[in-house]
């Protein structure tokens, strides 16, 4: 066995010091991107989601919108009435 100097020691102590640091800082990186991985799936299942209600909107705002132009027509029972007393007065006169 040869003698380590107190120098090569404290290399040796300063390498191994930074491996640990740097395994920790990987652990730390890790554990963050697991947590935003986590984020992004939260936002992705939010998202179709949200595109889910913008679906169920539109078919809501299209089915109004055919009762809204339905309301808007004279039905055609009020429309063959309204034609028949036209004529029946222009009959008359």
């Amino acid at each position: 066995m040869t003698a380590e100097t107190p120098e090569e020691r404290i290399a040796r102590w300063a390498e191994r010091d930074a491996v640990v640091g740097l395994d920790a800082e990987l652990a730390q990186v890790r554990a963050e991107l697991a947590g935003r991985d986590g984020e992004i799936a939260d936002l992705r299942a939010r998202c179709a989601q949200l595109a889910d209600r913008v679906t169920q909107l539109e078919l809501e705002r299209d089915a109004l919108q055919h009762r809204v132009v339905a309301l808007g027509r004279v039905p055609l029972a009020r429309r063959a009435y309204g034609k028949a007393r036209r004529v029946a007065g222009r009959v008359l006169r």
